[in-house]
């Protein structure tokens, strides 16, 4: 398999000699698991459909995700807008899992879920991806720290 190398490239500012300026930008890629900047756009991010293709394999935050995937793994990326669908996904699993809340600028605030009963539940926060392994073990994969909702 070749190695791929995104490239990185600055935006180019010119100045012209009256005095404006323009920027050429170049288009840049972000992962689609979390969201971080990989580098410039390239050929491969686009399939023979016109679908952006799943680069989490190249993000050092996402790579362990998609190992975990690769090995057998569900996960879940825990929104606000996903927390029912994967309360409901873990439910059919046969799991207990129910909202998380803490004090947010003195009022009780869902800010996650929490995973499983007893000494082996974890918290997943919103923006976190849980992981059930293939053993059935729970796991939390954290959110970049820019990323956490």
């Amino acid at each position: 398999m070749t190695t791929r190398v995104r490239t990185h490239t600055p935006d180019e500012v010119t100045v012209r000699e009256d005095g404006t300026k323009s920027t050429r930008i170049h288009l840049k890629r972000a992962c689609n698991g979390c969201g971080q900047h990989l580098g410039d756009l390239a050929d491969w991010d686009v399939d023979d459909n016109g679908n952006l293709t799943d680069v989490r394999s190249e993000c050092g935050h996402c790579k362990p995700l998609v190992e975990a995937e690769a090995a057998g793994a569900r996960t879940w990326e825990l929104t606000r807008r996903s927390i029912a669908r994967v309360d409901d996904d873990l439910d059919r699993l046969g799991v207990f899992a129910k909202g998380y809340w803490q004090f947010v600028d003195g009022k009780n605030t869902p800010v996650g879920l929490r995973v499983g009963a007893g000494m082996d539940r974890v918290v997943a926060y919103f923006g976190d991806w849980i992981i059930r392994h293939p053993d059935g073990q729970f796991t939390v994969h954290a959110a970049p720290k820019q990323v956490q909702a």
